[in-house]
């Protein structure tokens, strides 16, 4: 007899992902009746390791540097607007020069965005890393020299350059973490879960298919789901080498 539940083994999918479709799993199990299925022991095992897995998820995110990244984007933040706000006040200026000046830093500015501080905090980075390049070049150093821009510009870069060094530490501390949740939690859930998915398939057998086949079906279903997109990914990493 064919097995409900074609295959379990979920460890080359990344983290995030094999901890979503254990979330699921969870819900659907949470929708069936247990002690018709006899599935109430498994369940319990299943949810305290998932709450153990979950919880390590959301310390991986407690780095101990979340609150001076926060502190050093809204610094970075202020320092743009601050400097957007004064070079739009400069293209009023009664002085041709001056205003023509401003309204070119200005277009300059408003090639990437206007609202740079609202972007995530990603592409903030790598939008201001290019406009100070810019505001920094040839073509516009004078500009900033004249209209006495140049403080505003070397402290935004700093607060950037700052930003990016405290986003990059917190990322490594955070790989650090995943990698020890990996071996330890993620290993834990996937045998339970390997352990669910053998007692639903010899229930299934034993007392006979009807009650578990839609359980077993929807299960299936997320981990072909998963097991997509770990193939996307192989074959995207395939062309990206080829190339």
């Amino acid at each position: 007899m064919e097995k409900l539940i074609k295959s379990s083994y979920l460890q080359q999918a990344h983290l995030m992902d094999f901890a979503e479709v254990m979330s699921i799993v969870s819900s659907f199990l949470e929708k069936e009746d247990l002690t018709t299925l006899k599935l109430t022991e498994i369940t319990n095992e299943f949810n305290q390791q998932l709450n153990k897995l979950e919880e390590g998820l959301v310390q991986s995110r407690k780095t101990g540097l979340t609150d001076n990244i926060v502190e050093a984007d809204q610094q970075r933040d202020n320092l743009f607007i601050g400097f957007y706000s004064l070079i739009k006040g400069m293209t009023y200026f009664p002085n041709d020069s001056i205003a023509e000046m401003a309204e070119e830093v200005i277009i300059v500015i408003e090639k990437y965005d206007r609202h740079i501080n609202r972007l995530a905090q990603r592409e903030e980075t790598a939008v201001l890393s290019n406009l100070i390049d810019d505001l920094k070049s040839e073509a516009y150093q004078q500009h900033i020299n004249d209209l006495n821009l140049t403080p505003w510009v070397t402290a935004m870069e700093e607060a950037n350059n700052r930003f990016q060094e405290l986003y990059t530490q917190r990322t490594e501390e955070k790989a650090k973490f995943v990698v020890s949740l990996a071996k330890t939690e993620r290993d834990q859930m996937q045998k339970i879960f390997t352990k669910l998915c053998e007692i639903i398939n010899a229930y299934a057998i034993i007392e006979g298919e009807e009650n578990y086949k839609s359980l077993a079906d929807k299960i299936n279903t997320e981990i072909n789901n998963v097991k997509q997109r770990i193939r996307t990914r192989g074959k995207k990493q395939i062309v990206e080498k080829s190339n």
